[in-house]
């Protein structure tokens, strides 16, 4: 065989691999966000009684899972810390949706004092069990959100990992006994694409997602070790997201927060451990995670700036205007 001729069986085997990998995220996408089915119907019990908790479900992606939970004829538990603005939601959710149930938990993800025992006690007080647990509290809760790290107070950067890292893990782990009893049962964790790609001016909020990819994937592996327990674990890889504070320029990619409620319910069942809700969350993280690390960086960081700067001029306006 000539140097010529291997090289062009070489190139044709790159070829063929490159095409064969293309086709293959073609039908996976068509497949997972077109014509697969949703699972979720399997933790519903025949009666509808089954129950699901959402955390960080006053508004935003929570409270639009709370809603797409009703339409699917569970009964939910909404979580948050403002009691009076959960009453309110519930009051709503109760007038769309008047043949379901909807009750609250109110407790501050912040605090190292909540009461996981209370959380558990409330949950078994419903009349029905509990077999979807939603890990969606979360957030920056600085203002503005896009700070450098060392403008970060001590307390903004524990009140971060608290928020997001700690009372979902601490949560998870008192309503587990609950979810096995109650099998089969599903754990949803909110994730992010920015856990993975590492971003400018929120690096507490992106490290905290990273552990929650890891800890979906241990707790995940660990469930499959217990053959009498039928619990699945996913983490959902969520990107650009409409909700009321993140009030960016659409870049065309940017999925309403209903849509991506929808999308991460109805990824139950798929086999992914993480998965992206909806196919332009998915778009982006197949394009940003093929690039080399560097050039991916150049891209992320002129947005972030801007999306900074924005929010400077915002805080500066607002001063003018008082």
């Amino acid at each position: 065989m000539t140097l010529l001729s291997l090289f062009t069986l070489v190139a044709t085997i790159v070829g063929v691999l490159a095409l064969a990998k293309v086709a293959y995220n073609t039908l996976f996408i068509l497949w997972l966000y077109i014509l697969r089915p949703s699972g979720l119907h399997r933790y519903r019990n025949a009666n509808s009684s089954s129950w699901a908790l959402v955390t960080g479900a006053s508004d935003g992606i929570g409270l639009e899972l709370a809603r797409e939970l009703l339409v699917q004829d569970f009964n939910v538990l909404i979580h948050g810390r403002n009691e009076a603005k959960l009453e309110g939601v519930r009051k709503t959710l109760l007038k769309q949706h008047p043949a379901r149930s909807v009750d609250i938990i109110v407790a501050d993800a912040a605090d190292p004092n909540t009461n996981y025992e209370a959380i558990v006690k409330k949950v078994n007080s419903v009349s029905g069990p509990l077999t979807v647990l939603v890990n969606c509290v979360g957030g920056i809760t600085t203002n503005p959100i896009f700070l450098p790290l060392d403008e970060l107070s001590g307390a903004d950067i524990d009140t971060n990992i608290a928020i997001n890292a700690r009372f979902p893990t601490r949560l998870t782990a008192a309503l587990l006994p609950t979810l096995k009893a109650n099998s089969p049962s599903l754990i949803i964790n909110a994730g992010s694409y920015a856990g993975i790609f590492g971003l400018p001016y929120i690096a507490t909020y992106t490290a905290t997602k990273a552990y929650i990819h890891t800890f979906t994937r241990a707790l995940r592996a660990e469930l499959e070790c217990d053959d009498h327990h039928n619990v699945e674990v996913i983490g959902s890889l969520i990107g650009d997201t409409a909700t009321s504070r993140n009030e960016a320029a659409d870049n065309g990619l940017k999925v309403p927060a209903a849509s991506c409620a929808r999308g991460m319910l109805a990824k139950a069942g798929c086999g992914e451990t993480l998965v992206a809700p909806d196919w332009r969350h998915w778009i982006t993280g197949l394009i940003v995670m093929s690039l080399p690390d560097g050039v991916g960086r150049k891209i992320m960081i002129p947005e972030l700036r801007k999306r900074r700067q924005e929010e400077i001029s915002k805080a500066e306006q607002q001063k003018k205007g008082k």
